[in-house]
């Protein structure tokens, strides 16, 4: 089923959305690949990364398109709809180019973007420690989901630099992958098994100077952008492909709606001579589309406030809760193509079963959690402290 996300392109953005429109047939017929060995095919890497999925977010200094959040939606999507996996690792890699460049030193910069199109792995989360040494630090610790850890030259991992201090101080550093061991902890999981999240390790791994990241700030030595935007920005990442995995499932079912496959208990030739069916369809029809917009309009707040309107906290937040509402559409159409499609969805190597894996597994990431998107929320709303032309 054709969509809309290709309607309303932004402003003076180079567009790979007819590109990535192509490419999805490449990433769709190596999907069961893909899933079956843990990691993206040769032939779904570069498909992705010839029309620039892993080069949306780079900076255009480097080379890279630079794209705005609408754009890089409608990229994601469409690669998701034919492979959530490979289009997982495209997101993961966004997120950090359009989140930490600004927190990594020229050296650092220089470094890493040899390539416009470098993927990245790794994970903020300071699960590690470290120690200050003449020169950098030495890291020790262990990080899991590290999507993409198999293919990407580079990590970004966090840890607490104890050193005097007990409770430490949270830091993030960049590396590169091969000076840490990846542990193979991700084999069999349920859904996105293509993405290969293992688990990074590292023993007191020497990390220099030009490689430590630290986040810009404002005058007031608070961090930027806002936390809410923060958190905005990682959720859009995060749900794109997963749009393109309802997408993809409503791409599946369609032609068995005209299937002239007659339906068992019934006199019906095809699905589409019951109007329950047809409902139940239009349903699911109705609910991706739906998400899609949601997902479109959080992409275009987000986009007003990189160009320097101003946006406010509460509506970084409600944009947020948009997007967990996205999430339950799409979970929400799969279930009712689920049950128009039948139990063979099920069947090794069929593409709406993997679709509903994916889907499962991907929407319960931390970026997507509703319960604490809805805390954030509520607590935003009731902070009497903001100002409500400022937003601060």
């Amino acid at each position: 089923m054709s969509t809309d996300l290709h309607a309303t392109q932004a402003a003076d953005t180079a567009d790979p959305w007819e590109p990535a429109r192509r490419a999805r047939a490449v990433l769709a017929a190596n999907a069961a690949a893909t899933e079956e060995r843990g990691r993206p095919t040769t032939e779904s890497l570069a498909a992705a990364r010839g029309v620039g999925a892993f080069a949306v977010t780079t900076p255009a200094r480097f080379g890279g398109l630079d794209a705005d959040n609408r754009t890089m939606v409608r990229v994601f999507a469409e690669l998701g709809a034919g492979c959530p996996s490979t289009s997982w690792l495209a997101a993961v890699s966004a997120t950090a180019k359009s989140m930490f460049t600004d927190w990594m030193t020229a050296d650092a910069q220089k470094a890493f973007y040899t390539d416009p199109h470098v993927s990245i792995s790794g994970t903020a989360k300071p699960a590690g420690h470290a120690r200050t040494v003449p020169g950098g630090t030495r890291i020790t610790g262990r990080w899991p989901y590290a999507s993409g850890c198999l293919d990407s030259p580079w990590t970004m991992v966090g840890a607490a630099v104890l050193d005097d201090e007990p409770a430490g101080r949270p830091h993030l550093v960049l590396l590169p992958t091969d000076e840490l061991t990846i542990e193979r902890t991700w084999d069999g999981v349920t859904g996105l098994r293509g993405t290969g999240s293992h688990t990074l390790v590292a023993d007191d791994v020497f990390v220099p100077d030009a490689f430590l990241m630290a986040p810009p700030r404002g005058p007031d030595g608070t961090p930027l952008p806002p936390p809410e935007a923060r958190r905005a920005q990682v959720a859009l990442h995060t749900v794109s492909p997963l749009l393109g995995a309802a997408m993809g499932a409503l791409g599946v079912v369609e032609p068995v709606m005209t299937a002239d496959r007659p339906v068992f208990g019934t006199a019906y030739r095809r699905r589409t001579e019951s109007p329950s069916a047809r409902r139940i369809f239009a349903d699911a029809a109705h609910l991706v589309r739906t998400a899609e917009q949601r997902t479109l309009g959080v992409a275009d707040v987000l986009d007003t406030a990189e160009r320097g309107h101003p946006v406010s906290r509460v509506e970084f937040a409600h944009a947020r809760m948009q997007l967990m509402a996205a999430v339950q559409d799409c979970r929400l159409a799969v279930d009712k193509l689920l049950d128009l499609n039948g139990s063979s969805a099920f069947a090794p190597g069929y593409p709406l079963g993997r679709f509903w894996r994916d889907l499962a597994v991907g929407t319960r990431h931390a970026a997507v959690s509703p319960w604490v998107a809805a805390d954030d929320y509520s607590r935003v709303l009731t902070d009497d402290r903001e100002d409500p032309t400022t937003g601060h």
